[in-house]
């Protein structure tokens, strides 16, 4: 499996479409930058990054590089419009994810005028909702395992993509 980083930042987008170009300027590899309010844990993200990876191993990619078929994953979606819509950043964005696929973690950050803050990564039950996991789900399994129904869906992915 390839290397990847990832870590959470604080700071305002104003731009998007701007913030994604000065990401793509950054050299050796790639970056993918989320709204964090959605992001529910590091293992969020990383389950998101393994998925992408196995896809690409077994020629069942739905994307042509690794940071759109991250997204499609941690979106839960099959559609790029639809998880670019759910999962991206946004003018206003102060919260943000970011999945380093070779650039280092200084490069990002400054491309973005962002700060480091791992703690926007942390779940709850918020997120979740947000993320789209309906209350009665959560009730079913209690608050603790929010996270869990987030991760059953980016299992999910790989059934909706075919």
């Amino acid at each position: 499996m390839s290397d990847f980083q990832i870590i959470g930042a604080r700071g305002l987008i104003d731009d998007p479409r701007k913030a994604v170009e000065r990401l793509q300027l950054l050299p050796e590899g790639s970056v993918l930058a989320l709204n964090a309010d959605l992001i529910c844990g590091v293992e969020h993200l990383q389950s998101a990054v393994e998925h992408a990876f196995r896809s690409f191993d077994q020629l069942m990619s739905a994307c042509n590089n690794i940071t759109m078929e991250c997204l499609l994953y941690a979106s839960g979606e099959r559609q790029i419009s639809k998880a670019q819509e759910k999962m991206g950043i946004k003018a206003g964005t102060e919260r943000v994810a970011l999945v380093l696929f070779g650039p280092s973690t200084e490069d990002a950050l400054s491309a973005l005028n962002l700060v480091r803050d791992d703690s926007v990564l942390d779940a709850s039950v918020e997120k979740a909702l947000r993320f789209g996991v309906e209350r009665k789900e959560i009730d079913a399994l209690g608050p603790d395992r929010a996270s869990d129904l987030v991760l059953e869906r980016i299992a999910f992915v790989d059934i909706l993509k075919r």
